[in-house]
């Protein structure tokens, strides 16, 4: 089995970052956290951004998920079929605008 990093850097709808906050908290992070092959999921706020050439996005949120998967497309692919139903309601305070999602699968450890 495998372990990989699934990252997604996010922006609240503007106006609506309380509400984004508690959703994604509250309901969202907890019921990705039930879907299979993911074992663990903490959510941070994020206080800077440092770009050298461009300018950097404007996310407010960065979710880590820790997956045990023998192919992490199986886990993301049944995450995106479970987006937006009742196993796992979407809120209108999150925006997909310039959301980024990252898979990497660890290389090197220390500590």
């Amino acid at each position: 089995m495998g372990q990989y990093t699934y990252v997604a850097f996010i922006c609240p709808t503007p106006g609506r970052e309380q509400e984004f906050d508690h959703w994604y908290d509250t309901v969202h992070m907890p019921d990705v956290a039930r879907m299979p092959g993911v074992v663990s999921a903490r959510r941070f706020n994020i206080e800077r951004i440092k770009t050298k050439d461009w300018e950097p996005p404007a996310w407010r949120s960065m979710a880590i998920y820790e997956l045990e998967t023998d192919d992490p497309e199986i886990t993301l692919a049944a995450i995106r079929e479970a987006s937006g139903t009742e196993i796992m309601p979407l809120s209108d305070a999150m925006t997909k605008d310039g959301m980024l999602t990252i898979v990497g699968r660890p290389t090197a450890s220390i500590g």
